[in-house]
């Protein structure tokens, strides 16, 4: 008799992106199909993670054998010490980990948005002084998942080269000011 033989594939590692805010995930929900990316999204829909529970997703990821993307926002560790406390600590533990990708932004990813229309690392504050600097561009901006679940705003932001200058203009500031943000590198990591 003849043994039968396991033709299961094996898997390859996955990217696996882990966020927090429902801006996040719109925006990363509406990258997929707009560029082609390939990746899964943790938690399922994003919320108000703690910092905590972002650095046990991490570490699912890793143990999982994923490559980690994440996004967050680095406005949380004005107001809470504990978050501010917990972000340096993944800045401690991932900056120098080949295997993830620290997409965050200072004050929230809506800096990252407004990359795409001007070259600026002026301080903003709050995510509310980002998205005023942003309605310049992007009149009807708003974090309401009414307008954030509406594709072209996304569709807008990528076109015309938009994201590729906005990734230069980040690369290129670094965080010299005190705005910044390094969703550029997650989204080179995405697109290779």
């Amino acid at each position: 008799m003849a043994r039968k033989i396991n033709s299961r594939q094996i898997k390859q590692p996955q990217k696996r992106v882990i966020g927090a805010g429902i801006t996040e995930f719109w925006y990363l929900k509406h990258l997929k199909p707009l560029l082609g990316f390939v990746y899964e999204m943790k938690p399922r829909y994003f919320g108000n993670e703690s910092m905590d529970n972002i650095n046990k997703l991490i570490d699912e990821g890793l143990t999982d054998g994923a490559e980690v993307i994440c996004f967050f926002d680095e406005d949380v560790s004005q107001w809470n010490p504990e978050e501010g406390r917990q972000i340096k600590e993944l800045h401690r533990k991932y900056d120098d980990n080949e295997r993830i990708t620290l997409a965050c932004s200072m004050p929230s990813i809506e800096y990252w948005f407004l990359l795409h229309y001007e070259k600026t690392n002026r301080h903003l504050r709050t995510s509310a002084d980002a998205i005023n600097a942003l309605h310049k561009y992007i009149a009807q901006f708003d974090k309401k998942e009414k307008f954030l679940k509406q594709e072209k705003w996304v569709a807008e932001l990528i076109k015309d080269g938009k994201m590729e200058e906005a990734m230069r203009r980040a690369e290129a500031l670094g965080r010299s000011g005190a705005s910044y943000s390094d969703v550029w590198k997650a989204i080179k990591f995405l697109k290779s």
